[in-house]
C-alpha cells in the first residue's frame, strides 16, 4: 500500500496556531506520524508539520486537511522514497503554493545521504 506525507508550513509569527493544529492531528488515528518543525528542514523554506498517512486514507485526510488548515499551506505527495520525485511531480496543493528549495534537491543527488525522510 502507498504512503503519503502532507507538510503543512506555517511561520514563526504563526507558532501557536501551528501547535493547536499539530495537537488536533495527533488526535487523527489516520496519521501515522505526526511532528511539528518550528526551522526549515531539507526543501522546506519554513516550519512545518508532518503527517504521514495511507493510500486508503488519502480522500479522508486531505479533507481533514482542508477542514482544519486555516490559512496554512498545504503540500501532499506521494512517498516513493524518491526525494525528488515525490516533492516534484504528482504534487497536489491546498491553499498558496509554497516555494521549495530546489537546490536542495541537486545536493542530495550527489549526497544521498541526505535525504529528507528518515526510513
Amino acid at each position: 500500500m502507498k504512503h503519503f506525507h502532507a507538510h503543512i508550513y506555517f511561520t514563526s509569527d504563526n507558532i501557536n496556531p501551528a501547535n493547536e493544529l499539530a495537537n488536533k492531528a495527533l488526535l487523527k488515528p489516520e496519521f501515522l506520524f505526526c511532528k511539528i518543525y518550528t526551522k526549515p528542514v531539507g526543501p522546506h523554506p519554513l516550519g512545518m508539520i508532518e503527517v504521514h498517512f495511507k493510500e486508503n486514507n488519502l480522500d479522508d485526510c486531505r479533507n481533514w486537511l482542508q477542514a482544519n488548515r486555516g490559512l496554512f499551506s498545504v503540500l501532499i505527495h506521494i512517498d516513493t522514497g524518491d526525494d525528488v520525485i515525490d516533492h516534484t511531480e504528482n504534487i497536489e496543493w491546498l491553499g498558496a503554493p509554497v516555494k521549495i528549495d530546489f537546490s536542495f534537491f541537486e545536493l542530495i543527488k550527489t549526497h544521498p545521504d541526505l535525504k529528507v525522510h528518515a526510513d
